[in-house]
């Protein structure tokens, strides 16, 4: 009974080329769409979850409305967090973490270092990175 069902269907297929190459195609591209969606939406939801307290950290981020836009920052003030820990008990610990550049110099020697990265003392408190 199946063999049946298959062969009128590789039949079917086979008389109407065009159509069933258009719906192959669709089927194709619209389930590889969606895998791809899934995958990027598992990523951006997952990736700080390697932390054992990932459950329980926060990020504070900036909306600044405009009278022709909405602009969104990823980060926030370096004053924020500090008023947040006050106006909210909930708090347990609170980290500033700013990206930036720093230039030494000793004497005639300068070193431009980039990449680099401020943040306070508690990081290593809320996050679990190797020390």
């Amino acid at each position: 009974m199946l063999k049946n069902y298959l062969r009128i269907a590789f039949r079917n297929l086979w008389r109407h080329k065009g159509f069933s190459f258009l719906n192959i195609m669709g089927l194709t591209i619209g389930m590889s769409a969606c895998f791809l969606i899934f995958l990027y939406v598992t990523f951006e939801l997952s990736y700080d979850h390697f932390h054992s307290k990932a459950d329980r950290i926060y990020n504070i981020v900036t909306d600044i409305n405009n009278p022709s836009e909405v602009l969104h920052f990823s980060v926030a003030a370096p004053a924020m967090p500090v008023a947040a820990k006050k106006d909210f008990p909930e708090i347990e610990k609170q980290v500033r973490f700013s990206p930036g550049n720093i230039l030494v110099r000793r004497g005639e020697i300068k070193i431009q270092e980039e990449n680099m990265a401020f943040a306070d003392s508690t990081f290593f408190e809320v996050f679990d990175f190797p020390c």
